[in-house]
């Protein structure tokens, strides 16, 4: 699928390497005493908003139907100590007359008055993803930012076009159910090569959805990627009466954040741009050079786990090799045999893809998930899936018809979406898939999972 908007696309960017497995270099990884339980939350959050992970809901929900779009900032009190509001902005900004967009905003304000002197103004957070929530970011992480980056500023979080409570949404699917049926291979990282036709299942599964993307939404996908993104964080600025951006983006966001900065270097306040992404690589929609250091994130599981010694780390073993064959042992397992699960909220089976794609979930913050992965596997090794089941375990899906539902699957269409338009086409051809599939595997084990990110736009 490659739907395109018109508007300004072919952007050149100096190479950045993508800071995909975050390695800490302590031997405290397994014991959370003295750990920031605040940093760790922050950690959690953005680092989990990667390709395929669920989103945290919000337990608080407001009804964002309770707020109609304007082209003037208007704010309502929302989830407790924040303020909402939803920006009308063109749908597509070569045709600035023509249908309209709506940006979900939330902000924790500045305690600062706005005439104040140190009052600095809106700092814009972007999760990454692409399809993270900025919305549930600086719901759940705003006071966090406040406290790094001080009280002058207002955290402002946004959920990009197509992005969660933004409409339109991007949505390849009717209805919910229709998405959950039709789930299966393209939810989450799937194991490319877990079986002999894993490759092929993928590459004919992103063709249905790519043909649903064309029946469903013609009119509007086309306009959602990042290009469209950086006019609409422009076009935040404006509405708060100032010129120039200030902003924090994480992974994706490092993407968005160059994008913006291509386009209008003379709007630019202050910009960060974190675990950077190399973005011609992004661009070119190759996906290849992303795992540069995501073994040494696994070794460094293997090596800090012996060195935390058996009271510490439940998956300890004499050398860290050892640590390493006992895991590869339960993959053989798990493969030859999957384990049945059944926790109190829900139930499947731990296979070779299940234990694969939480390991390498795990490599995104080691700091918050390395003790869990090691309890999970000591579990498993005993027979006992149910620790593993549960680290990446969706919520039950629960049927809701209201406008603003708050479902963590919807994010994926629009990932796809905005991954898909951003990128140079690819080709459609199975043979063509297979080839890359097999370079890629020269880079990187892990690739078996990553490489599913360009299939997607086969």
């Amino acid at each position: 699928m490659a739907l395109r908007s018109r508007s300004h696309k072919a952007i050149t960017f100096s190479s950045f390497v993508f800071l995909s497995a975050l390695i800490v270099a302590s031997t405290f990884l397994f014991s959370h005493a003295g750990f920031s339980r605040a940093v760790e939350e922050l950690i959690v959050h953005y680092s989990g908003q990667g390709f395929g992970f669920k989103a945290p809901s919000i337990e608080n929900k407001f009804s964002w139907d309770a707020i109609k779009p304007s082209e003037i900032l208007r704010w309502n009190t929302c989830y407790e100590k924040f303020q909402c509001a939803r920006l009308i902005v063109p749908l597509n900004y070569s045709d600035p007359t023509g249908e309209k967009a709506a940006i979900a905003l939330t902000r924790l304000p500045s305690p600062l008055l706005q005439g104040s002197p140190a009052y600095r103004g809106p700092i814009l957070i972007n999760p990454g993803g692409p399809g993270g929530s900025g919305v549930e970011m600086v719901i759940r992480t705003g006071e966090l930012f406040s406290a790094v980056i001080g009280p002058q500023f207002d955290i402002l979080g946004f959920d990009p076009r197509g992005v969660g409570r933004s409409r339109p949404g991007a949505s390849f699917f009717e209805t919910a159910i229709e998405r959950e049926l039709w789930s299966g291979i393209s939810d989450g990282f799937q194991v490319m090569n877990a079986s002999s036709d894993s490759l092929a299942r993928a590459w004919a599964n992103a063709a249905i959805n790519g043909q649903l993307a064309w029946e469903r939404q013609p009119e509007i996908l086309g306009h959602i990627n990042t290009d469209q993104t950086a006019r609409d964080m422009l076009s935040i600025i404006k509405a708060h009466k100032r010129k120039k951006l200030s902003y924090w983006g994480f992974s994706y966001g490092s993407v968005l954040g160059a994008t913006f900065a291509s386009m209008f270097p003379n709007n630019i306040e202050r910009l960060v741009i974190d675990g950077v992404v190399d973005i011609e690589n992004y661009y070119q929609a190759l996906w290849s050079t992303n795992l540069i250091d995501t073994s040494k994130a696994m070794d460094y599981f293997f090596t800090s786990c012996h060195a935390a010694g058996p009271d510490i780390c439940p998956f300890y073993a004499p050398t860290p090799d050892l640590i390493a064959a006992n895991l590869t042992k339960l993959y053989e397992t798990v493969k030859a045999r999957p384990l049945s699960v059944r926790t109190p909220t829900s139930y499947g089976l731990v296979d070779y893809t299940r234990l694969r794609t939480s390991v390498f979930s795990s490599l995104y913050s080691p700091w918050a998930t390395y003790p869990t992965l090691a309890y999970a596997l000591a579990a498993l090794a005993q027979g006992d899936g149910a620790p593993l089941f549960s680290m990446n375990d969706l919520p039950k899906f629960q049927c809701d018809c209201s406008a603003d539902s708050d479902d963590s699957r919807l994010g994926k269409d629009a990932q796809t979406t905005i991954i898909c338009n951003d990128g140079d086409p690819v080709s459609s051809k199975f043979e063509d898939l297979e080839d890359y599939f097999e370079d890629v595997m020269k880079k990187s084990e892990w690739f078996e999972l990553w490489a599913g990110i360009r299939t997607r736009c086969t």
